[in-house]
């Protein structure tokens, strides 16, 4: 338990240190969020059971969910973990060391992950460099809404209705049924939605307050 208090020490210390200052810790934990207005980049040193150190798992959490977690299963290469190595804490000047590259390398997806901001460009990325499968046609489907393009929009919807896996998500968290029930507006309020919700917890107040959101 001591060698876990100093690891957070660490990675709370050189996140400060090498973050931009709006990139905020969840609460205690080694989960940190960068606010992007209707998606957050999410960063996790994740921790291993048999052995003290980290992982590192960098995604996005886009708040299009209707239920009371976010979706957080979309990266650049697809893959959550991208820093696959285990980083071990032997002592707190050796893990000090090694830390930074992992802190490095998920500033850099923050900065990357940034660009989504531009929705017509994250729109493009999605069409040209995702398949549709999982939750892509969803993605694809809000992002096409919030660019007032309904006709593709709807076109994507529709193979997420038709997916047998989502069925009884679509059910349990209510997620429309009729395609004509989905538009810009829709969105947006989901989106407003997702934001209050998440701001009111205790462990996301450093959330922003975007006006075009809220």
């Amino acid at each position: 338990m001591a060698d876990d208090k100093i690891i957070n020490k660490i990675i709370k210390r050189k996140c400060k240190e090498i973050f931009p200052e709006d990139v905020f810790q969840k609460g205690t934990s080694r989960v940190y969020y960068d606010d992007n207005g209707y998606y957050l980049t999410h960063i996790e040193f994740q921790p291993y059971s048999l052995k003290r150190g980290t992982f590192l798992n960098v995604g996005l959490s886009f708040l299009f969910g209707k239920g009371e977690n976010l979706l957080y299963d979309f990266s650049y290469d697809n893959e959550i973990r991208v820093g696959k190595e285990f980083i071990e804490f032997i002592d707190e000047t050796q893990f000090e060391r090694d830390i930074v590259k992992y802190v490095e390398l998920a500033n850099e997806y923050i900065h990357k992950y940034r660009e989504f901001r531009d929705i017509q460009y994250a729109k493009e990325y999605m069409m040209n460099y995702l398949n549709d499968s999982n939750w892509n046609p969803y993605y694809k489907a809000m992002l096409c809404f919030l660019t007032a393009n309904i006709v593709q929009g709807q076109k994507y919807y529709q193979i997420f209705l038709d997916d047998p896996f989502f069925e009884r998500i679509i059910e349990r968290d209510h997620y429309p049924k009729r395609i004509e029930d989905l538009s810009k507006e829709y969105v947006l309020d989901m989106i407003r939605k997702q934001r209050h919700y998440w701001h009111s917890k205790p462990a996301m107040k450093k959330m922003k307050n975007y006006p075009v959101w809220e």
